[in-house]
């Protein structure tokens, strides 16, 4: 759903995440106080603390270093400005600025783990008071982004439980049941003088010694009672928990792929994209004891399971660790429609949209418990049971998981009867559900040529290409399931729905693909980035191809950064819309596997040079969700410009490296055997060596290195574990 300005958050932001746990704050590391940006320590979709800053003698500090690097772990270095302080003698002296330290360290592991070090760098002792300001308003996600208005909770009055030195914040959900923020202080005992009084001070005074630092800990807990989801074990203190997911990152790191170059930018950006998967990476405690894991959308409007970008993701990484893949079909399948539902626009076989457990849900007053309102995460979980076939040959899987595909398979059949003209199509039902429920789903994203919105049951041309692919694919994977009879069904299906899909959505007037079809046929007859998906799935003949990657590299959909996702000469277009001129990286990525599908390497690595270009300009070299359609002048050196209230760090978006790596090298699995194909891979002028350490394909692991020539690139297998064959074609 569309969030705007005003209901978001700046993109000068600092995040931090560990499994369901996330905190974001500003740049200074504070959670102020009425902030209506989103700032906040959340769990399980409900924000449990709002309000935390430290200040120095009534002071906020002056801020020298702040870094999340780690991804569940925030350091931040301050000094003092102008501060007064008492001395031993009882005296009163002017502090000089930048003589006193504090060093705050947050680690984040069932809890937020805090470590604060102060130290005087005076000759002298100085009287210096620490203060620490809480609050906590226990909004659901939605009502933070100004989606639900309503409070149907009440919070009490805070507790300093003196006996446990503690500050309790307790809150009373409208289901009755009982949510608290405990910050315990650790070593050290604050006063508190009013817990009447928002936000409430805690406050510890002390003569630090000349040189001799003094630590402080202390631990922010949520405490959500009786919760299905929680699989978070504290580990007790700070020390911890830096061992505990220092421990964890070392176990991930050491079985997915690891990348390496002669470009110091890129190195960082596949690092900070490594990172980012990492530290979105959630399990869950299913109800039946197994674990649910999967890669969160993004941070901060979408840390929970979504149908089509945890698929989309996990298609990306596949290259990365095909784990994901897994993981994430088994997830998405345990929570598979099973009934018609109106309210949640669930239908048998139809794989979620999105999953919340906050406040509204548990109250009913949203859908999302889960919400299905989504036409294209069902094709795209079939093409990635494929290509996690395809890559991993895990039969086990694909066997446990059938009856799974046959259901999905059941829902697609059932919504192309569904709509008159026979395409996979949407409608929402629900009365809080999604009004469009394509990728582009904000609410004004599909319109005809003058500019008028269009309205469902609308057919978009991507979905299309999906539910083709996926009906070509579920066709190989009968054929490995025995059932020929299926195998043949779905291959003549697939030919028949691609002849009428290049007759009815091809516009002759535009020599391109109709965006939509609405429910009378007619087309949308704009030039956007949808039709681009198709060019992968092989729906389109040779020459509609052609004709959409060539308008897509045009000056008015390509604009140096990325292809916008709706060209600057259609009506509608705004370079600071959410889906109607901006540019996202995935949709590039996805376009690049279908441009390098036509052998066209030089516009993917034209593609792959704007990303990367985009990318090395980002704060910490991190791929937002989106940025602005406005024009690239390289006269002018100017820096691509941020969406204000894209997700950072957001999955598909750090994923997209893995699949434009994917497209430049050609590499893609072998059906026919356990072999790795390469297809006269490109590498950019800015890259002249890759290695690739640790892919795993098909039960095997390999080593590869890529170096550019004058004339080619050259491939060298270094190292290989097990049966896989690698096979360079020309």
């Amino acid at each position: 759903m569309l969030i705007t300005q005003s209901e978001g958050f700046s993109a000068n932001f600092r995040t931090i995440k560990h499994n369901h746990l996330f905190l974001v704050d500003d740049t200074q590391g504070r959670v102020p106080y009425g902030n209506t940006a989103g700032l906040g320590f959340y769990y399980l979709d409900t924000r449990f603390l709002s309000a935390y800053d430290i200040r120095l003698n009534h002071t906020s500090p002056v801020m020298l270093l702040s870094s999340t690097e780690v991804g569940h772990l925030s350091t931040l270095v301050y000094t003092n400005g102008q501060i007064e302080s008492c001395t031993e003698d009882g005296g009163c002296v002017r502090v000089p600025e930048e003589t006193i330290q504090i060093k705050r360290e947050s680690v984040l592991n069932g809890a937020l783990y805090e470590r604060i070090c102060v130290t005087n760098y005076n000759l002298m002792p100085l009287c210096l008071k620490l203060s620490f300001r809480f609050d906590a308003d226990f909004q659901d996600i939605f009502e933070v982004r100004h989606l639900a208005p309503d409070i149907y909770g009440e919070k009490g009055i805070p507790r300093h439980d003196h006996k446990e030195n503690r500050l309790v914040f307790p809150y009373r959900d409208g289901v009755g049941r009982e949510l608290e923020t405990i910050v315990r202080f650790m070593n050290f005992s604050p006063e508190i003088d009013n817990l009447l009084e928002r936000p409430v001070e805690c406050t510890i005074e002390m003569m630090l010694p000349s040189l001799e630092p003094r630590e402080f800990f202390l631990e922010i807990r949520p405490v959500f009672p009786n919760n299905p989801y929680d699989s978070e074990k504290l580990p007790g203190d700070f020390h911890g928990a830096v061992r505990e997911n220092a421990e964890w990152a070392r176990q991930w790191d050491a079985k997915v792929t690891r990348f390496e170059s002669d470009n110091e930018d890129f190195n960082e950006m596949l690092s900070r994209s490594h990172k980012d998967i990492r530290m979105l990476m959630t399990t869950n405690v299913g109800t039946n004891g197994t674990d649910e894991t999967y890669v969160a959308a993004g941070i901060p409007w979408y840390v929970t399971l979504f149908g089509r970008d945890s698929l989309i993701t996990a298609r990306y990484c596949l290259m990365l660790c095909p784990e994901i893949a897994c993981c994430t079909l088994k997830t998405l399948a345990k929570y598979q429609g099973k009934s018609d539902d109106p309210w949640r626009d669930e239908e048998p076989g139809k794989i979620l949209h999105e999953m919340r457990v906050g406040e509204l849900a548990r109250l009913g007053k949203i859908p999302h418990t889960p919400y299905y309102g989504t036409v294209d995460a069902t094709p795209l979980w079939l093409v990635l049971l494929y290509d996690y076939y395809l890559w991993t040959r895990d039969k086990e899987t694909l066997e446990d998981l059938w009856p799974n595909a046959m259901a999905a398979l059941g829902w697609i059949d059932a919504n192309l009867e569904s709509h008159r003209l026979n395409y996979a199509a949407y409608e929402c039902r629900s009365l809080n559900g999604l009004y469009h429920q394509n990728w582009k789903d904000s609410h004004n994203s599909a319109m005809y040529a003058s500019g008028k919105q269009a309205r469902p049951p609308l057919a978009h041309a991507e979905v299309q290409g999906y539910v083709y692919l996926a009906k070509k694919r579920l066709a190989r994977l009968s054929d490995v399931m025995g059932d020929k009879t299926l195998s043949r069904r779905l291959r003549k299906e697939a030919r028949e729905f691609r002849n009428r899909f290049n007759r009815d959505f091809w516009v002759d007037g535009m020599n391109y693909c109709a965006m939509s079809l609405d429910s009378k046929g007619k087309p949308l007859e704009v030039i956007a980035s949808n039709p681009g998906h198709c060019l992968e799935t092989g729906i389109f003949t040779a020459p509609h191809a052609r004709h959409v990657a060539s308008r897509l590299m045009a000056p008015d959909m390509f604009n140096g950064w990325g292809i916008r996702t709706l060209s600057s000469e259609t009506l509608s277009y705004n370079p600071m819309s959410y889906h109607n001129g901006s540019i996202w990286p995935h949709d590039n990525a996805f376009i690049a596997r279908g441009i390098s599908r036509l052998k066209r390497p030089d516009d993917v690595v034209k593609l792959f040079t704007s990303f990367f270009e985009a990318g090395r300009l980002m704060y910490y070299k991190r791929m937002p969700e989106l940025y602005c359609g406005f024009p690239r002048d390289p006269a002018k050196c100017d820096p691509p410009v941020k969406y204000p209230v894209a997700c950072s760090p957001q999955a598909w978006a750090a994923a997209s490296v893995y699949s434009f790596l994917q497209s430049l090298l050609n590499m893609a699995p072998r059906w026919e055997s356990q072999a790795l194909t390469i297809r006269r891979p490109a590498l950019p002028s800015w890259l002249g060596f890759l290695r690739i350490e640790n892919l795993q394909m098909a039960g095997s692991t390999v080593s590869l290195e890529f170096r550019r020539t004058e004339k080619s690139v050259l491939v060298d297998v270094v190292d290989r574990q097990g049966r896989l064959d690698v096979i360079l074609e020309k």
